[in-house]
């Protein structure tokens, strides 16, 4: 059974530390979490050095990748394990979940291609959108998603945006049927669920201690 919880717009740190809790907190059921942004942020995966970025004010990801900036896009993670998936293989895991996205997105009209290896920019821009890789998604020539991961053992958390905007009944549409996709690829029904009380308490937790943390977010 998929969980899919398509939660409210919050802060960065928020949005981060929510994704390591359901990561830490995973048992045996993939989860797919469709979120959004209450301002404009900046994220930067694990690895990359605050020196080598645009700016102050970062968040830094658990997960890899390379910086992104956040308001309008929809972002997504998704929590699976070796039960459901091969987690081993990241092309494959990117590409389903992209598929996923491009069928969701035809739903609504609007019709993308994903990125073959051979194809696109190559640039090695620290920016995220401006860097192309295999299996992105490519609408009128320009990347509209990308995914970044971490693998614990037998399960791994991929993150990623999609950068359009989209009115509030269009993300409705495209988010369901991102759910129905997702469901379909890890060959599953899905459970619409949300966060209690004592998720979020969790989730300030690990935000107070990590994310809203100089020390976490300036490391490298």
């Amino acid at each position: 059974m998929l969980r899919w919880i398509d939660d409210v717009p919050r802060s960065a740190a928020m949005n981060m530390a929510l994704d390591e809790m359901l990561f830490n907190g995973y048992k045996s059921n993939p989860v797919l979490r469709t979120y959004y942004w209450d301002n404009a942020y900046t994220t930067i995966g694990y690895f990359q050095k605050v020196k080598d970025t645009d700016g102050s004010g970062l968040v830094r990801r658990f997960t890899g990748g390379l910086t992104v900036n956040h308001h309008n896009d929809i972002s997504y993670s998704v929590i699976i394990s070796s039960d459901f998936f091969n987690v081993y293989n990241q092309q494959e895991i990117y590409r389903n979940i992209h598929l996923a996205i491009q069928k969701a997105l035809q739903t609504i009209g609007i019709s993308s291609i994903i990125l073959d290896k051979k194809t696109g920019n190559t640039s090695t821009s620290s920016i995220c959108v401006q860097t192309f890789c295999k299996n992105d998604l490519i609408l009128n020539g320009k990347k509209i998603a990308g995914s970044c991961l971490r693998r614990r053992g037998s399960k791994l958390i991929v993150q990623g945006s999609i950068y359009i905007y989209l009115n509030d009944t269009a993300k409705k549409v495209f988010s369901v049927n991102f759910a129905k996709k997702t469901a379909e690829f890890l060959k599953t029904e899905i459970k619409v669920s949300s966060f209690d009380n004592n998720d979020i308490r969790q989730a300030q937790n690990i935000a107070g201690e990590k994310y809203s943390n100089l020390q976490w977010n300036n490391k490298f």
